[in-house]
């Protein structure tokens, strides 16, 4: 549970850490559900003959740099893949997130149909992501909705590992302009969207170290990136939102999940259809380089083109 105080501060930073919320019991059957989840995009690329090394005896926190080093774009096809496990679905109804979540948001609370399962190799650029507000990537009847994201790393996450930045209050003027990111200064966009420098709020910029089993709490228009990985390890983190069901929540593909209702305290969230229905849009093609192919339309990249 939040203390007044730490209410206040989210509310006013923008952001909030929260040290030691969980235990390893949740924790570690999430990286077995991820790391059977690289185990099947391997087995599937070994298949079609796209890799000659399983690389199956590699740690789960240097397989999937391996593999990408064979096949790039590996990384992107297992963050792409949007369907959600019962570890993960879990770790989202932790009590603990569930009773913070309810705090911030009120009484009625829903999971978010935007989630992400995030791999951070070594020195990838694609996986280095520009500073951005989340509600830019949804349709803008959102953005009074308050959405709060728990950022939640499966191993410490520290600043050579490419932490998060946030920029500290910068959620209290609103939307900022938002621009398609070039991959590399060419012609193909990569997925994310950018705050140019002169568009960024004003604010301290703090570099968010985070242990595993601490989560940092975000407000939708915090201006946030992540810095580059300059470890030999891979980062992996995954990002799960919460907000009220009755608001809009800026993506009409799915409808958020209700996970906890004053209605009836002994509400069961329903997982079984939601969590099969993927997240991503399936129309969002992505290349051998991990980029998407030019000309795939995408709400986030219609908005702001």
């Amino acid at each position: 549970m939040l203390s007044n105080d730490q209410i206040k501060k989210y509310h006013e930073d923008g952001f909030l850490i929260l040290e030691n919320v969980i235990d390893e019991s949740y924790l570690q059957p999430v990286r077995d559900e991820v790391a059977d989840i690289v185990d099947t995009v391997a087995n599937d690329l070994h298949a079609a003959g796209k890799i000659q090394n399983l690389h199956a005896d590699a740690p789960f926190e240097k397989r999937l740099t391996l593999l990408d080093s064979e096949y790039p774009g590996i990384a992107t096809m297992v963050h792409v893949r949007g369907i959600l496990g019962p570890q993960l679905a879990k770790l989202w109804s932790h009590p603990a997130l569930l009773s913070v979540a309810e705090q911030l948001v009120g009484s009625e609370v829903a999971g978010h149909p935007v989630w992400n399962l995030r791999s951070k190799t070594p020195d990838n650029s694609l996986a280095t992501v520009p500073w951005h507000q989340d509600c830019a990537y949804l349709s803008p009847e959102s953005e009074h909705t308050l959405q709060v994201t728990a950022w939640i790393p499966l191993r410490d996450a520290t600043q050579e590992m490419g932490c998060l930045q946030v920029v500290r209050g910068g959620h209290k003027g609103g939307v900022v302009r938002h621009h398609p990111e070039k991959d590399g200064g060419g012609d193909n966009r990569s997925w994310y969207l950018d705050v140019r420098e002169e568009d960024l709020p004003e604010g301290e910029i703090v570099t968010c170290e985070i242990p595993a089993g601490s989560v940092l709490l975000m407000n939708q228009l915090i201006p946030h990136r992540s810095t580059e990985n300059r470890s030999q390890n891979i980062r992996w983190s995954v990002d799960l939102r919460w907000q009220d069901p009755r608001l809009p929540s800026g993506f009409t593909a799915k409808e958020p999940l209700l996970m906890r209702t004053a209605s009836n305290p002994d509400h069961r969230i329903d997982w079984d259809e939601w969590a099969q229905d993927a997240r991503i849009d399936g129309s969002s093609q992505v290349n051998d380089k991990g980029t998407l192919e030019a000309g795939v339309a995408n709400t986030w990249l219609e908005r702001w083109a």
